[in-house]
């Protein structure tokens, strides 16, 4: 298997992407091989910092105390391949803890782990922060309500072995923690999923499960404004392609995530659908493919009725049915909002 770890002589230009540009050079670091653009991608495979770190997993955390340590705890049981070198950097984005409280370095821990704590309430703030430190080549992402396949890693650093991309994205498979309301099952919740090799330029490009060069994000930073909304991930990731960044599927790569009690509900599907539509709009006024944002408001109204009115004449046929064209209606009535210029908080508290 051919070696995704850079090879080559010091010598370096700049990216050329310069979103939210935010570089904080490591001291330890130094840069190798020119920054080619091979029509591939943004950053060529040499163009990464050298490091004494393969892969930095980086977990930002917001007051998931036993899923941190369930995700921690499949982290430990990773099957790594030889002589890759792996850290651990967890960041703790609660700003009512005790930065007493945050533990130090854990003895019990395979890897390397570093805790970290970002007081400003703002998963990018805390994503930033835990990129900033990173020493890896390779930057993996995962969320505190998921659990990692064994094979995880093994698989992505495969697929960065063979591949020629700056990111790879993997599949997230629902898991029902608690069954609230009966006639909600799984597929509410599914995430898309593709065939390995599959170009990603939008669906399922997420943190939730991802892998990318950390020479990628060397200027790159999550944007602030998402931070309370979410999407900030979204925005990213679709900027960075817009940029000609090359991003693939990796479908062995396999995370489970853990849907609790508060979202097994019809009320938190609804107002996810609602978030998820605005943030679609904002993403897109962001990359100037809104001409005119009265046009695309009303499109997003008219849409939103026609689907509200589909919503209630299925309801004999059955809740479920209902709720899925409920949700269809929701998104769209998210986008009028967010193309008339506002924004929806899904986790300002």
């Amino acid at each position: 298997m051919a070696d995704p770890r850079p090879q080559g002589s010091p010598d370096a230009r700049e990216s050329p992407i310069r979103l939210l540009l935010h570089p904080q050079p490591l001291a330890r670091a130094r840069r190798v091989d020119p920054v080619a653009h091979s029509g591939r991608g943004v950053v060529a495979p040499g163009s990464v910092l050298v490091s004494d770190v393969d892969v930095s997993i980086c977990i930002a955390t917001y007051r998931r105390r036993f899923g941190l340590a369930r995700l921690l705890d499949s982290v430990s049981r990773l099957k790594v391949p030889e002589g890759v070198r792996v850290e651990v950097i967890v960041v703790d984005n609660d700003p009512a803890s005790n930065p007493a409280d945050v533990p130090g370095p854990d003895a019990a821990s395979p890897f390397p782990l570093r805790w970290l704590r970002e007081p400003r309430r703002n998963i990018s703030y805390a994503r930033n922060l835990a990129v900033a430190n990173a020493r890896g080549e390779w930057i993996a992402f995962t969320d505190d309500d998921e659990v990692l396949d064994e094979r995880w890693l093994a698989a992505y650093w495969k697929r960065a072995a063979e591949g020629e991309c700056d990111g790879y994205f993997g599949p997230v498979l629902t898991q029902i923690e608690t069954w609230c309301t009966p006639w909600l099952d799984a597929s509410f919740f599914a995430h898309a999923r593709f065939a390995s090799g599959t170009r990603i330029t939008q669906l399922g490009a997420h943190t939730g499960n991802a892998f990318v060069r950390r020479a990628l994000l060397r200027d790159a930073r999550f944007d602030p404004a998402f931070g309370r909304s979410g999407g900030e991930d979204t925005a990213l990731f679709r900027a960075l392609v817009a940029r000609g960044a090359r991003f693939a599927w990796c479908d062995e790569a396999v995370v489970h995530e853990y849907v609790t009690a508060s979202r097994h509900r019809p009320g938190w599907l609804a107002q996810r659908a609602f978030r998820s539509g605005c943030t679609h709009a904002r993403v897109e006024r962001g990359l100037g493919r809104v001409p005119s944002r009265a046009a695309a408001a009303s499109r997003a109204a008219a849409a939103a009725g026609v689907l509200l009115v589909a919503a209630l004449a299925l309801l004999p046929a059955g809740r479920a049915c209902s709720l899925r064209t409920l949700r269809r209606a929701l998104s769209q009535a998210g986008q009028c909002w967010g193309h008339l210029g506002g924004s929806y908080e899904e986790y300002a508290d």
